[in-house]
């Protein structure tokens, strides 16, 4: 559990929860998601009921469907907003009726969850409201604070409560304070690159420095109707309240801005310390802090000056369906529903002589497969792929074992260095060392390939059982012609985008009868894969390709026959 989560739980946690669901299904599968973050909920079945539990105790938070009977969730959110106008509310709703959405805004609805709830957008929303019922209590606490403390003493608290100590500015705190308040603003998120590289150079102290003397910089350098704020170590704020947005006004600041910092310096006894920052800009009213964080980062990535926020440039979408599908990859390994399929290779007379095993994810519902289109360089990016590869590997082992079918497997190299699953995978050789003579290992040329003395060893280590070695996805940038003269593969794949083109792609045909020849004076098989029609197979078999795989033939099977 992150740190920032946990924070969000502890706060939750001390919370009074009123659920409101008609739906006894929907209502027990969320309450057990719920208990998670709250320990005090009171359950509601529909509104009326919700509005004479709200009216008997004291909640923090409302969280509620809209569509019910007796009373629906705006009818209910009506009847509270005239005794309470303040307490946050979430509404839960499989709709997408505008009219809701516009009644809600009215009524002062704190965010909107569609269902099913997932965790992603419930956090976001969790984390909104606890912000501003921390805020509430905060300013709670300050107003009891003022009535106890003289003149002096309330100035002081209010002048340590808006401003930052270390530089005079205003703080995060004032800045949150004053977004709020204000109808149409203009976000800049300025941060100082390498800031950290800095401290660890030069010592705290000069870091403190810099921090103080590029707030004064920043200072004399923003437009008349902005305030500066010191939002963390290193990030700073500015905030312009404007009547209009004037793009071009911003872009000549921006401009001097960056002149003048070419300028700046923060001198250290005998050092001389430049600058550089990164600024995202926002102009949208909406999740404002938010979508300039998102264009700050993107600055710094692509190391840019600055970046104005857009949607394209926004990843949080691309980032939850990133999580959907981890989490369907965790689903798929833990309820061993990560499947072989095997496609067929024919020869010139178009006959079955092996099978390639191929990866797939069945679909929990309906038992579709899903190929690694959908799934592999999340799964890769995930760490979760070796778990993959080795249900599939070991799977095809079990098949081989139980027929005379020549079956060919691919490994990649993150497989061929994993020393435990080769220990595993030559343990399984060691007790069916027939297997052997029936098995192709297929490995992947890609960039990834950091030494090439560990596929050889791996190769040497697997021939001795009669494992015949095919290359794969040969043809691409990553081919590696002198390898190929040290191992001296049984066979070698040509890669797919050569062939699916060669009808059409001068380049491509000119290449493919190049390997072909190179092959076949070093006694390889070759193989032509991703063959889709009879056009290109008669091309490739004047071309010579010995062996062939594609659609043409046969789609991936989910089951083989036990012999050839």
């Amino acid at each position: 559990m992150s740190a920032a989560l946990n924070t969000l739980i502890q706060s939750t946690k001390k919370l009074k929860l009123l659920y409101v669901e008609d739906k006894e299904e929907t209502r027990i599968s969320t309450l057990k998601f719920l208990s998670h973050f709250f320990y005090d909920i009171a359950v509601a079945l529909d509104g009326k009921d919700a509005v004479d539990t709200f009216f008997s105790d004291k909640y923090d938070i409302i969280l509620s469907d809209i569509n019910m009977p007796v009373l629906n969730g705006i009818e209910m959110l009506e009847t509270i907003r005239e005794y309470d106008s303040e307490v946050p509310i979430i509404f839960l709703s499989a709709y997408s009726d505008s009219e809701y959405f516009l009644r809600s805004i009215e009524l002062g609805v704190d965010y909107f969850i569609v269902k099913p709830i997932e965790q992603e957008q419930f956090i976001t929303g969790i984390r909104k409201v606890v912000e501003k019922i921390e805020l509430k209590k905060q300013n709670k606490l300050y107003q009891e604070r003022l009535e106890d403390e003289v003149a002096k003493r309330t100035a002081q608290l209010e002048h340590k409560l808006h401003y930052d100590e270390l530089t005079g500015l205003q703080n995060r705190f004032s800045f949150f304070e004053h977004l709020h308040k204000s109808q149409l603003n203009v976000l800049f998120l300025v941060d100082i690159d390498k800031f950290k590289v800095i401290n660890e150079v030069y010592g705290n102290s000069v870091g403190t420095k810099v921090l103080c003397e590029f707030s004064k910089f920043l200072s004399t350098m923003v437009i008349e109707t902005c305030s500066i704020y010191r939002l963390s170590a290193d990030e700073f704020a500015v905030l312009d309240s404007a009547e209009y947005i004037d793009l071009q006004k911003y872009e000549k600041y921006l401009d001097t801005f960056f002149r003048e910092l070419k300028d700046f310096r923060v001198n250290v006894d005998d050092n001389s310390i430049s600058l550089d920052v990164s600024i995202g800009i926002c102009t949208s009213q909406d999740d404002i802090f938010e979508k300039a964080e998102i264009a700050l980062e993107y600055a710094k990535v692509h190391k840019k000056h600055y970046v104005m926020y857009s949607a394209h440039i926004d990843k949080r979408k691309e980032q939850s369906e990133t999580l959907k599908t981890i989490d369907m990859i965790k689903e798929a390994i833990d309820e061993n529903r990560v499947v072989p399929v095997y496609q067929p290779i024919v020869n010139k007379d178009g006959e079955v002589i092996k099978y390639e095993t191929l990866m797939r994810l069945q679909n929990r519902e309906d038992s579709t497969l899903i190929t690694p289109y959908y799934f592999l360089d999340v799964a890769i990016k995930a760490r979760l792929y070796p778990q993959l590869s080795s249900m599939v590997i070991f799977e095809a082992l079990r098949i081989i074992d139980t027929t005379q079918n020549i079956i060919s497997i691919n490994f990649n190299y993150s497989d061929i260095v994993n020393k435990s699953f080769i220990n595993e995978l030559e343990a399984f050789f060691t007790l069916s060392p027939d297997i052997g003579k029936r098995s192709v290992f297929e490995i992947v040329e890609s960039e990834n390939i950091q030494s090439y003395d560990d596929m050889k060893k791996f190769i040497s280590r697997f021939r001795k059982y009669g494992v015949k070695i095919a290359i794969d996805d040969f043809g691409t940038g990553f081919s590696n012609f002198e390898y190929i003269l040290e191992i001296r593969p049984d066979y070698l794949k040509i890669d797919g985008s050569l062939i699916k083109n060669i009808d059409t792609d001068v380049r491509s045909h000119t290449l493919v009868q190049a390997i072909i020849e190179f092959s076949h004076k070093l006694g390889i098989t070759v193989i032509a894969e991703y063959v889709h029609s009879k056009k290109i197979f008669d091309m490739l078999k004047v071309l010579d390709v010995d062996e062939y795989q594609g659609f043409y033939f046969s789609e991936p099977l989910a089951n083989i026959e036990n012999t050839l």
